[in-house]
């Protein structure tokens, strides 16, 4: 019979991964989402909602609330008379002039400021009545209240209703 050599081989180890490479690739996977990410800052909403007290008085306000009327189509008018608003189209795309005159409502602005400095002049606080169809656009009413809160009006009063049964 052949004898066979018998090799004594080393105990070897576990195997062993090494994931440093994949801990890079995480990283800087991480680092490319952070940066073509757009991140859009909103604009902060600072409004207080009017608390409803019975008043002992019976006096009527020095100043009539100013009222926001937006219909389903997306537009909106001040005080029943002043379209504020056009119809409003989701398809604008960010960073056109259709998109930043859909979002900020200058017009809009200019009117509360001008309200506001009316209710002020007679140390009244500003107050504002937002209607809106139920099925208006909800970026509308976000862009209106961004509006408000531009103005520096806190106090708003929001109601549902149908603007065009009226």
């Amino acid at each position: 019979m052949a004898r066979h050599k018998q090799i004594k081989t080393e105990d070897q180890e576990d195997p062993e991964m090494n994931i440093s490479s994949m801990i890079d690739c995480c990283f800087l996977l991480l680092i490319y989402f952070l940066v073509a990410t757009s991140l859009v800052s909103e604009k902060k909403l600072d409004i207080s909602i009017p608390a409803s007290t019975q008043s002992s008085s019976s006096q009527k306000p020095p100043v009539d609330p100013g009222r926001i009327v937006l219909r389903a189509d997306g537009s909106a008018t001040w005080n029943g008379d002043l379209t504020v608003a056009d119809v409003y189209n989701p398809d604008a795309q960010p960073g056109t002039s259709e998109y930043r005159s859909q979002r900020e409502l200058d017009q809009l602005v200019e009117q509360l400021k001008n309200y506001k400095d009316l209710a002020t002049s007679v140390q009244a606080e500003p107050v504002v009545m937002l209607t809106g169809a139920p099925s208006a656009p909800h970026q509308r009413i976000v862009d209106i209240m961004a509006a408000l809160a531009e103005a520096g009006i806190k106090s708003v009063g929001i109601s549902t209703a149908d603007p065009e049964a009226n």
